[in-house]
């Protein structure tokens, strides 16, 4: 990404999110290139008078307008600063805002990829470090900031360079009487600004490397750092002892981590010295010419003063405006991530036809020779399915770990797409109908669901609006209602520690709500992927003999395991090894000896059995 193109986005994103926020930054940048002006310029009037033996009342005068103007400016610096400091607070939220919005935004399929994982990786530690919109805005500031003081500096200096009026003089005199005695500083300056920019350049790279070389070695120590403040994961990770195995990961990443730090630091001390060096030498060049100007005349003592540290403020002006550059470079790299995170384009079609509203109610899902792998990875989970699910029926699906049942609801939910073949909705390729309206066919309890701190009416209904009426409906066809008379403030208790008060629940209390959720949603299909692992058998019992009653006229598909499950259902699905092998009842099924299911079923049969 070039520097200049970044410079466009980075000012009309901040203008979009922080109005006001750039103009307040780079007036205070200007009152803080003049300050040190004030006290050089009255610093040097101030001694010249002491030379001089002036009066003690003019002496003063010049002391209090120096204090008085610097403290004008030191307020004014101050009181914008605070202003600043809140908009910059508001711009960081805002760019961090805008991330979590484009991560919901993208396509599941792609957010689950590792390159995307490691793009938003690089994403994050860009905007919230060297590469943060808020530190270029500063580095576009300073660069204004080291103009004005470069303006201040050369304003300062000129009267260095005029003759004095005095007749021609030869030799080292005349030279130091002339304005191309200029060239001698000019000179001294442009060296150390080249060694500096040759420093600064490298400098920049290797801490590009580093970045680049700590991306997966920072995504690992935060993966593993979260397991430590995890309260769901503490319970294993303390009954089995892993906490030396998560802290050696940890320990491991950082190392490497430091041993890059550690790397670059020593390379960067061997090019410290080309930069000292630059400095000391042009130390000696100002102070060498401006002194042998006082020497012979040409300047007064105050004088001295005042070129001196003007020469020192420009060098250092200069300088810092060519490392602003390179910074402005490096900042635009590192923001090049967030731009590219930005910019990842959705692969999913967003077809625009609408769900068919039907007076029969009438719905038919049709995988039509579908096969899928997993981004990164050729292995196909799913190989040639066909079949067609009709609305108001009952089906399981089930087989062994690995045999591509959960994949099967992913696809069906749209989650993914084919890799190849079609899924069809009434005849209609999936792909075609609009997207939001295709997802709230289906309310899906997965297998790994998740609820989030908030209460217990919002993790039902999904949304900070609701039907109480309806929550408590569907809390109780979940069975969760004993639990819930146990809270005293209801549907309103918060769940998890993130607020105050909030209610820890036990695995099979979240599935329940989980279903409850899925019941709120009341679309026309229910898939409930092990909807009873957590469940005591009682519970267990409830859910399948109301199954029914629960989801009406609905079609409902789960996967289960337990074998004993199927029986309520119309139809089994059994797969295997990515394929469907088998369908039918359970009777039918269990009728097919040597068949899969046949052998799933007396395996679990054998341990409810007696002698």
């Amino acid at each position: 990404m070039k520097s200049k193109g970044t410079v466009r986005k980075v000012l009309a994103m901040v203008r979009m999110l922080q109005p006001g926020f750039l103009a307040l930054l780079i007036v205070t940048k200007m009152i803080a290139a003049a300050q040190p002006f004030v006290n050089i310029v009255f610093g040097s009037v101030i001694l010249d008078l002491l030379v001089e033996r002036a009066p003690y009342r003019q002496i003063m005068e010049a002391v209090l307008w120096m204090a008085g103007i610097s403290a004008v400016l030191v307020l004014a610096r101050w009181g914008l600063e605070m202003f600043v400091d809140v908009k910059k607070r508001v711009l960081e939220h805002r760019v961090n805002l805008m991330m979590c919005e484009k991560s919901f935004e993208i396509d599941y399929e792609i957010l689950d990829s590792k390159d995307t994982m490691d793009i938003r990786q690089k994403a994050y530690e860009g905007v919230n470090s060297s590469g943060s919109i808020v530190s270029f805005c500063e580095t576009l500031a300073g660069a204004l900031e080291q103009l004005c003081g470069i303006v201040y500096s050369l304003i300062l200096l000129v009267p260095l360079f005029l003759p004095g009026g005095a007749p021609a003089r030869g030799g080292l005199t005349g030279l130091l009487d002339r304005w191309y005695g200029a060239f001698f500083l000019l000179a001294a300056m442009a060296l150390s600004m080249w060694a500096n920019t040759r420093v600064n350049r490298r400098m920049a790279r290797l801490q590009q490397e580093g970045f680049e070389v700590n991306v997966q070695n920072n995504r690992r120590v935060n993966y593993f750092r979260h397991l430590t403040t995890e309260y769901s994961q503490g319970k294993y990770i303390r009954l089995y002892r892993m906490q030396n195995m998560i802290l050696g990961e940890i320990r491991k990443n950082i190392n490497a981590m430091e041993k890059v730090s550690q790397n670059i630091a020593a390379r960067s001390r061997r090019l410290r010295w080309l930069t000292a060096a630059s400095a000391l030498g042009l130390q000696f060049a100002s102070y060498l010419y401006v002194g042998l100007k006082a020497i012979y005349g040409f300047i007064s003592l105050g004088s001295v003063l005042r070129y001196v540290s003007a020469y020192q403020n420009l060098s250092q002006n200069v300088g810092s405006i060519f490392d602003m550059f390179v910074q402005m470079d490096v900042r635009s790299r590192y923001l090049a991530y967030f731009y590219d995170y930005l910019s990842i384009p959705n692969q999913r079609y967003d077809g625009t036809i609408p769900i068919e509203k039907r007076d029969d109610n009438e719905y038919e899902i049709e995988f039509k020779d579908v096969s899928f792998h997993y981004p990164n990875c050729s292995h196909m989970v799913l190989s040639h399915v066909n079949e067609k699910i009709r609305l108001g029926s009952r089906m399981a699906v089930v087989g062994k770990n690995g045999a591509g049942k959960s994949t099967f609801i992913k696809l069906l939910c749209r989650l993914y797409e084919p890799t190849e073949g079609e899924i069809l909705l009434n005849g209609v390729n999936i792909q075609y109908y609009d997207y939001h309206e295709y997802a709230r066919l289906f309310s899906v309890v997965f297998q790994d669901f998740k609820l989030f701190s908030f209460s217990i009416a919002e993790n039902v209904a999904a949304s900070r609006q609701y039907d109480k009426g309806r929550v408590l409906e569907c809390i109780e066809k979940a069975g969760f209602m004993n639990r819930l008379q146990e809270m005293p403030e209801g549907i309103y208790t918060n769940i998890y520690q993130l607020e105050e008060n909030g209610a820890e629940i036990s695995g099979g209390e979240a599935q329940k709500l989980a279903i409850a959720r899925a019941l709120y949603k009341d679309a026309p299909w229910v898939i409930l992927d092990e909807p009873t692992s957590a469940l005591d058998p009682v519970a267990e019992f409830e859910v399948y003999s109301h199954f029914d009653e629960l989801v009406r006229d609905k079609t409902a598909i789960y996967i289960s395991h337990r074998m004993s499950s199927c029986r309520f259902c119309d139809m089994i699905y059994v797969f295997d090894e990515g394929r469907i092998v088998q369908k039918g009842n359970h009777e039918t099924l269990l009728l097919e000896e040597g068949g899969l299911y046949n052998r799933l079923w007396n395996a679990q049969a054998q341990y409810y059995q007696t002698d």
